[in-house]
């Protein structure tokens, strides 16, 4: 039995997978997410990096998320975009449309990865929502240090030197992992999928949180952030 967390990078997307009771783990690459293939029987839980659960307004999990991080940190947690934006032309038209449903703009780094969020909610359920679980490494990784978030950019030295040293203590090898990760993962991509992957850990074992109760969109699935 394994868990994975998956995370956006330029190749699609990269997959942590760990082992449940050994703890082993290799590194995947993904063109689509494990949840748009057939799930194998030995898969309990997915949880990726992307907001899952929009809605025509904005969601209690990313305003949690960045009350919970405090700054500079939480402004890594952007607002998601509601769903009738992501079949936008480019970001102005983006923009507009989710000024006009939402009452806020989309911003660039929302934009950037809408074809990413497009990919999973195309392909969400209701009862993929029993397996699949969003996080944000940012939070995840507050977790992870007893609740402090992180001092320094992900994609600084400091930033990756920081979350790997804490990483080290759940995948020994992380650093080795670092340096020989498949071609157009970004070391930070390979870092917040592997904590996706304890988070998924996490959740298998019962001692998972959520930043606060969960909404609904008007599909039906679950906008919440885990840790």
């Amino acid at each position: 039995m394994f868990v994975i967390g998956v995370d956006a990078c330029p190749a699609g997307w990269v997959g942590f997978k760990v082992e449940v009771s050994t703890r082993s783990y290799s590194i995947e690459r993904y063109i689509s997410p494990p949840i748009l293939n057939a799930r194998p029987p030995d898969l309990p839980y997915v949880a990726i990096d992307i907001p899952i659960g929009l809605l025509d307004g904005s969601r209690e999990c990313d305003r949690a998320a960045r009350k919970l991080l405090g700054q500079p940190r939480g402004t890594s947690v952007f607002a998601a975009p509601c769903r009738a934006a992501l079949i936008a032309k480019n970001h102005a038209e983006a923009t507009a449309i989710n000024a006009r449903i939402t009452g806020r703009g989309l911003s660039q780094q929302a934009w950037g990865i809408a074809p990413k969020i497009k990919q999973v909610d195309d392909a969400m359920t209701a009862p993929c929502q029993q397996w699949v679980f969003e996080i944000h490494p940012e939070v995840c990784f507050w977790a992870l240090n007893n609740k402090r978030p992180m001092r320094h950019n992900k994609r600084s030295l400091e930033g990756i030197a920081e979350r790997a040293t804490l990483l080290r203590s759940e995948f020994p090898t992380i650093e080795h992992n670092l340096l020989n990760r498949p071609s157009r993962v970004g070391r930070d991509d390979l870092l917040d999928a592997a904590v996706a992957a304890w988070t998924a850990l996490r959740i298998q074992s019962g001692e998972a949180e959520q930043v606060c109760e969960p909404q609904r969109d008007q599909r039906g699935l679950i906008a919440s952030i885990w840790y």
